[in-house]
């Protein structure tokens, strides 16, 4: 193998250079973890009960209470009856709904020949988990999406207004809900967590208004790790760009 090379001094200032960059990879990685650490130990803080938040005049919030999920939750089971040709998602365990054609290199279940007649009919603010995935985190939030199609192997559901999505959301990616889950599921080769045993796990749920608070800091984090995630994908591409510059 035939490669170029530089005299000594520039090797060791090409050298000095990348293990700057490698340093700075190093520290972000750092950053990432522990803003990672610190929103899981606050998660489980939180929706245990033991950090809560104060109103503004610094009074308590209501108690919280212990509700079963089947009180505030209800299954949502609209069928594509008319085959409509709808966008066909998935749920990704990282971004919850995404198109089936990005999840699966450019192929959705019509491109399969799938019967998309009993696909499931997602609306804006709806649930759905792969029963068999939930222990991953494969559960996403519809949001603003309205007009799409799931597989009908998805549970899906709705909440009543006495929970914030955004909260709900935050307490379903959460260890402490993923206990629960472990605690619940049942099947052979493989564990499935049905609605039906989903609707039995109780957890605690404090006043809408400090729902909402402690929902708004948990995505700030989150907010804050995509941020200093997407810096560290520009650094690894930095030092990639560099090196095929380097070394051509």
């Amino acid at each position: 193998i035939e490669v170029n090379i530089p005299e000594i001094n520039e090797q060791q200032k090409i050298a000095s250079f990348l293990a700057l960059i490698d340093e700075r990879i190093q520290t972000q990685n750092k950053i990432i973890r522990e803003l990672i650490v610190l929103k899981t130990i606050n998660t489980g803080r939180m929706f245990s009960g033991q950090l809560k938040f104060k109103k503004n005049n610094g009074d308590n919030y209501l108690d919280w209470t212990t509700r079963k999920l089947k009180e505030v939750t209800s299954l949502v089971n609209k069928r594509n009856k008319g085959n409509e040709k709808l966008p066909v998602y998935s749920i990704n365990n990282k971004l919850g709904f995404v198109p089936q054609n990005e999840q699966f290199d450019g192929i959705d279940s019509e491109d399969r020949g799938y019967d998309i007649k009993l696909y499931k009919v997602i609306d804006k603010n709806i649930f759905a988990y792969n029963p068999a995935r939930i222990n991953v985190g494969s559960i996403g939030y519809s949001g603003e999406l309205e007009n799409i199609i799931i597989s009908s192997l998805y549970v899906c559901f709705k909440t009543d207004d006495s929970v914030s999505d955004n909260f709900l959301l935050h307490y379903l990616k959460s260890d402490l809900f993923n206990k629960e889950v472990l605690r619940n599921v049942e099947g052979g080769v493989r564990d499935y967590l049905f609605y039906e045993n989903f609707a039995r796990i109780k957890f605690m749920l404090p006043s809408i208004e400090e729902q909402h608070r402690i929902a708004d800091f948990l995505s700030s984090l989150d907010k804050k790790i995509d941020i200093e995630t997407q810096l560290l994908q520009k650094l690894e591409e930095q030092k990639k760009f560099l090196l095929q510059q380097m070394f051509v």
